[in-house]
């Protein structure tokens, strides 16, 4: 129970009110763009080696006496040679072009990799009044170039800060740039059409030898793509490439992923006055689609703090998504990870996109879906799907963790499109182990569908469309603003595991909850304020203490960071008895 801290929260509300400061939480890093780079040779007469950002929370909006230090592989503790910026992260310069403040109260600092530090693993945190943060992995090397594309340049020549490369395409194209190469791009500039890398010659860094394409402080690059994709991987053979604070527009597919990559900070849509229509997703990666080629995109992709907004229409085709991750040809693939991300009124089918089809295949280890805010979404906010896996009786295999997401109005209908649901489990030989733990669901549905439903587990008996792996749905809370029903009178099964879930209806407070869901609750969660899209938890709200345990490894945290302590509670937020968020002084002052 949290009646100690209550106590506290108590305390902190009288201080405030008497103008006393509150305290704060201790600074979190969620993650960084670049996990290893060189130290020395950046040459841009500020910084010694690689420009990294960091993302997290109780960072602060501005610097003032906090500093960023990096702990080398011989345990030295050395400050950032130099730090560029120390912002919130909400997509306006010096900073990157992905708002994740707006959603998940983000901050970002860049810095740059000090040459005196040790060659190896080391590790890199901030102290934030005088409070040190968690610590992120980075691996310091003394191999590797950097390069920099600057207006005024030549594509010859190594492409230094003095003499810097003119195009991006020249960088890209694989016989430029080398293993563990940084690319920067330091001057503002949109770049009209696609962008192929690796189109001259293949191109792969190594586990400690990536290969990045980066945006350099205070810049804003934009590729522009009205009839292709955006930045892609030639034949999807190149391999441990970062991609970093990158906008892209493009028609079919913004960034194309690659085995062992990480695109993170970046801005993705469509294209002004023309909506995205193709076979893809603003960010998508496929395994074994064209293993011939060795493909395997999918394999270890990391997916962190992209901003992917208004990508599709009503035009779009339903092979079109937000985002795409797909198996084929029963290959295997270390599972990717999404996090973090904010997608925000996309008219593409499904949000976040599961799929495999023909002879399916294995994701190894777990797929972790977490910590993402999804809004206003054509189809389904979460979609788990097969199709056509007769051919393999081993069927879609691995398994899935959901948890920390918001999901708010999924379900948006377009022609291709017709039924809304939050998330959606289905498909021929899908056995995926799928658990659902501490989201939060918000209105779903629209009038125009057939069906609308906060989750589905399609099940009916003689379909091809049966989902057939198992699910855990654990500590969730789903609420309806429609009057559409929780979920499907046919067509549907019940979890494998169920407790501890809050279903509520803010049109029908009497509606019927699932049957199979027994000893749900059945209240209003009070929200501090769901049309203003703050999901906090009120104090004497339902949900506060209701949870199960779950493992921690995934729900340690919730999706603002806030530890979870003692008794869980429900949806993806944590009431925090640490400090007084503002929105909740003002409804205790009514």
């Amino acid at each position: 129970m949290k009646q100690i801290t209550r106590i506290i929260f108590f305390f902190v509300i009288l201080v405030n009110l008497m103008g006393v400061p509150c305290f704060a939480m201790a600074p979190l890093l969620y993650f960084s763009d670049l996990v290893n780079g060189p130290k020395s040779g950046l040459g841009d007469g500020l910084g010694d080696g690689a420009i990294v950002t960091a993302w997290g929370v109780n960072l602060g909006s501005v610097q003032n006496s906090s500093k960023i230090y990096l702990k080398d592989s011989a345990g030295a503790i050395i400050e950032m040679a130099h730090t560029y910026y120390w912002k919130n992260a909400d997509g306006i310069l010096p900073g990157g072009p992905a708002d994740l403040y707006t959603t998940h109260k983000m901050q970002e600092v860049a810095f740059s990799i000090p040459s005196a530090a040790a060659v190896g693993a080391g590790k890199i945190y901030v102290e934030v009044g005088g409070e040190k943060s968690n610590e992120l992995d980075f691996y310091v090397r003394n191999t590797g170039i950097f390069r920099f594309i600057k207006s005024g340049g030549v594509d010859s020549g190594i492409g230094s800060w003095q003499a810097p490369w003119a195009s991006v395409i020249y960088a890209v194209r694989g016989n430029s740039a080398g293993v563990g190469d940084v690319i920067y791009i330091a001057t503002s500039a949109e770049y009209s059409g696609r962008i192929q890398y690796g189109a001259s010659a293949q191109l792969d860094g190594l586990a400690n030898n990536h290969i990045a394409l980066v945006t350099y402080p205070n810049v804003r690059f934009v590729v522009n793509s009205p009839t292709n994709s955006g930045i892609s991987n030639y034949y999807t053979q190149n391999d441990w490439w970062v991609f970093s604070k990158l906008k892209v527009k493009a028609y079919s597919g913004t960034i194309g992923s690659s085995a062992n990559g990480r695109t993170v900070g970046c801005e993705l849509t469509q294209p002004d006055g023309i909506e995205a229509n193709g076979q893809s997703g603003a960010i998508g990666c496929t395994a074994g689609e064209y293993n011939a080629r060795g493909t395997n995109s999918a394999n270890n992709l990391k997916i962190l703090g992209n901003y992917i907004h208004h990508y599709g229409g009503q035009s779009t085709s339903n092979k079109e998504h937000a985002t795409y991750f797909s198996l084929r040809n029963n290959f295997s693939a270390v599972a990717p990870e999404v996090g973090w991300n904010r997608l925000s009124d996309n008219g593409a089918r499904f949000g976040i996109h599961i799929y495999d089809e023909n002879e399916c295949g294995e994701f190894l280890g777990v797929f972790k879906v977490h910590d993402n805010y999804i809004e206003n979404q054509v189809g389904a906010g979460i979609n788990i799907g097969t199709q056509n896996c007769s051919s393999n009786v081993l069927g879609f295999r691995g398994s899935i963790a959901v948890y920390n997401n918001i999901i708010a109005s999924a379900g948006k209908y377009s022609p291709v499109a017709s039924t809304g649901h939050a998330i959606m489990l289905y498909g021929q030989r899908n056995y995926m182990q799928v658990k659902i733990y501490n989201n939060t669901i918000y209105g779903y549905g629209h009038s125009s569908n057939s069906t609308n439903d906060a989750m589905v587990i399609w099940y009916e008996p003689g379909s091809i469309n049966n989902f057939d792996g198992t699910v855990e749905l654990i500590n969730n809370i789903f609420v309806d603003t429609a009057g559409y029903r929780y979920t499907a009178l046919t067509k549907e099964r019940a979890p494998d595991i169920y407790n501890n879930n809050l279903w509520f209806s803010t049109t029908n407070p009497s509606a019927l909850l699932p049957a199979w869901d027994v000893g749900a609750l059945s209240a209003d969660p009070l929200f501090v304020n769901a049309s203003a899209a703050d999901f906090h938890l009120q104090r004497t709200g339902p949900a506060i203490d209701s949870g199960s345990s779950v493992p921690q490894t995934l729900v340690s945290r919730d999706f603002f960071g806030v530890l979870r302590i003692g008794s869980m509670d429900l949806g993806a937020t944590e009431f925090d008895t640490t400090i007084l968020p503002p929105v909740i002084k003002n409804v205790l002052l009514y």
